[in-house]
């Protein structure tokens, strides 16, 4: 008696193909050769190269259009507090309706305002969502129900968090953009023109 290569189960010696998995029980120099490939494959795989991907992945989604240039230095310099407000939240209607005067806090505070409706459209459907129950676990005192809690489930809960993240992450962006003096359009919210 020998063993199967593939499943180690015990075949006999005239058998040809184990009668387990149906692999082959011939002697070749190719299965051999395809072992050490598999083996090789298994070994390059290259964690560098992985994360090289995922950063290029994150450069393309910083490429955004970078107008800095149409703007003046002292534009810039001067007002780059009122165009950083413009990334936190409802305070974006201070520098919208504030700062009429310089071309680069209003560039900021209508990415701003693009950004604070999408959060708005955002927790509206959080909310809603929010709305979905399921009961995780009843108490039982003496065969009688005394209470259930009832919650929303993770796989609800779980992707509103992502979006919820990468909203803040965008604001964080703006902030930075900002704070360079550069006028670049936000990712993935710098192509949505609610407000023009």
């Amino acid at each position: 008696m020998k063993k199967c290569p593939k499943c180690n189960e015990e075949v006999k010696t005239t058998d040809k193909f184990c009668r387990a998995c149906g692999e082959s029980l011939k002697p070749s120099k190719k299965g051999k050769k395809k072992e050490e490939e598999v083996k090789e494959t298994k070994s390059t795989i290259n964690t560098d190269e992985i994360f090289n991907k995922i950063g290029d992945g994150f450069e393309k989604l910083l490429d955004t259009d970078d107008t800095s240039k149409d703007y003046t230095k002292k534009d810039i310099e001067d007002n780059k507090g009122l165009a950083l407000i413009s990334y936190i939240g409802p305070f974006v209607f201070i520098p919208y309706f504030c700062g009429k005067d310089s071309d680069y806090v209003k560039y900021h505070a209508k990415q701003g305002m693009n950004l604070f409706i999408v959060w708005v459209m955002y927790l509206v459907i959080y909310s809603l969502l929010s709305l979905i129950k399921v009961t995780k676990k009843c108490t039982l005192i003496m065969g009688q129900i005394i209470s259930c809690d009832e919650v929303t489930p993770w796989w609800v809960t779980f992707p509103l968090g992502l979006i919820g993240f990468a909203l803040f992450a965008i604001s964080v962006v703006g902030i930075v953009y900002t704070v360079m003096g550069k006028a670049k359009k936000l990712p993935v919210i710098g192509k949505l023109n609610i407000i023009k």
